[in-house]
């Protein structure tokens, strides 16, 4: 099931509308759907799920009241323990910001685990207890004499620190929770998704040839193995997701491969770090990545190339890490809105927070970075950014169409590495972990074909065989 309208309780319609700022959609949108097929495979978990259970009892319908009947608690703490563990995967999976989605439509609970009564209790109890938060879902309804479904949001739920707490007194935290619950873990059904708004995948000769690329890549990549010296770290295969689907779409925006399963602690939204110590079939990888991305594509497509000589985001506020992250920061954020940032907002400042924190960066204020002067000292590096919002090439472009070169040299560079080479790949957006015995051939590929894409020449790092470190 994708992000289609939910059956919502009426009294939670107007929470989450199609207002959110824009800072804000980006976890919220990549929020894994919950299947609530997670089952307690430690003492641990048993503990901790007759605890919630019996702390915070299901509602009685009629008058709020709390009630625990013998019949119905085991299977209502069942499903709080089915909860709490998609919850805390969500927190360690990151790409989030521990959100997940979850559908409030009945018949979607039908002959499953978890039976919609005991998740709206759980719910319910959890959200008046402040164990959890949520951004209710909301229908959009389509215009008279337009055919298709309706489209919407489901609803997202996220743990707050108060369950996080409880959870950790029990000794289970998001980075143990796979040590303590056994994930129903499964395929998407269809590997080329359409979101933004979602619609059903139509059998068409593009779509065809699409879906048997990307059925390729994970017939390949399960013949090998993805393993973390410390972690678990799980995948089964991508999807290819595509946004803004209208009459006449030609899937040429959006297009980035996703790890599946989302809900779990998969390669792509472990740390930089992390993924410096994966190892496939054993062997130690190096992580190539497009340096400058969007912004090389951006250069590409106004007939310019971005100066390959130099780092595209260093020296312009400083010479500190700090100067260069807020920099990099601002270039990326506004190629993504579709206009230069001119203020910053809450969401904007919690974004860049978070980036901070996991590069271990302090220092960052308004008052130390006025985005009037950041705005001025990153278009005197980058003048053509002048250009972004405007037409190009006879349109407006988005991040959308830059993401989709991106991701055909991405999967141009992987298909090329598997025909040619017997080579495994994984894609972590705008890079791509080989084995380290195959950095040149994987080096060569990814250049090719980014060059193929957008006849530009990126700058690919590591730029040294990381065997001759």
């Amino acid at each position: 099931m994708t992000d289609e309208f939910e059956e919502w309780e009426p009294r939670e319609q107007a929470a989450w509308t199609p207002k959110t700022p824009r800072d804000e959609r980006e976890p919220l949108n990549s929020a894994p759907l919950a299947n609530l097929g997670a089952t307690p495979s430690s003492e641990k978990a048993f503990l901790l799920m007759d605890d919630l259970a019996e702390r915070y009892q299901r509602p009685q319908s009629a008058k709020g009241n709390g009630y625990a009947r013998k019949k119905t608690l085991v299977q209502y703490a069942n499903a709080g323990g089915a909860f709490i563990a998609e919850l805390l995967a969500a927190v360690e999976a990151d790409r989030s910001e521990g959100w997940i989605r979850c559908s409030h439509r009945k018949s979607d609970y039908t002959g499953k685990d978890v039976s919609w009564a005991m998740f709206d209790g759980v719910r319910k109890a959890w959200l008046e207890a402040g164990l959890i938060e949520h951004k209710p879902g909301f229908h959009r309804k389509r215009p008279m004499n337009h055919s298709g479904p309706a489209s919407g949001k489901l609803t997202r739920y996220r743990a707050t620190p108060k369950l996080l707490e409880i959870a950790a007194a029990h000794g289970i935290t998001p980075a143990n929770v796979l040590e303590h619950f056994k994930f129903e873990f499964r395929m998407p059904p269809e590997l080329i998704q359409l979101t933004q708004p979602f619609e059903l995948t139509p059998n068409t000769e593009r779509v065809a040839k699409l879906r048997a690329q990307i059925a390729e890549l994970n017939a390949f990549s399960a013949k090998h193995t993805l393993t973390h010296p410390t972690r678990t770290v799980k995948h089964l295969g991508w999807v290819r997701m595509f946004h803004g689907y209208s009459e006449g779409f030609k899937y040429d925006k959006g297009g980035r491969l996703y790890s599946q399963p989302q809900g779990a602690p998969c390669y792509q939204s472990v740390s930089s770090s992390a993924r410096a110590e994966l190892r496939i079939d054993g062997e130690r990888v190096v992580e190539l990545d497009i340096s400058s991305s969007f912004l090389t594509i951006f250069y590409a497509l106004c007939d310019e190339q971005l100066d390959q000589d130099q780092d595209a985001y260093a020296g312009i506020l400083g010479h500190t890490d700090l100067d260069r992250l807020v920099a990099k920061f601002w270039v990326n954020v506004s190629l993504s809105n579709g206009a230069l940032l001119t203020k910053w907002t809450t969401g904007l400042i919690e974004s860049l927070q978070g980036q901070l924190t996991r590069k271990e960066l302090t220092g960052f204020s308004k008052k130390a970075y006025p985005m009037t002067l950041i705005r001025k000292k990153v278009l005197e590096r980058h003048p053509l950014l002048h250009r972004w919002g405007g037409l190009i090439r006879g349109r407006t472009l988005s991040w959308a169409d830059l993401m989709y070169r991106e991701s055909e040299a991405i999967i141009g560079a992987m298909l090329t590495l598997k025909r040619d080479h017997d080579t495994p790949s994984y894609p972590v957006h705008d890079s791509l972990i080989v084995p380290v015995s195959k950095y040149k051939v994987a080096r060569e590929a990814l250049i090719h074909h980014f060059r193929v894409q957008t006849g530009k020449v990126p700058r690919v790092k590591p730029e040294v065989d990381p065997e001759d470190w």
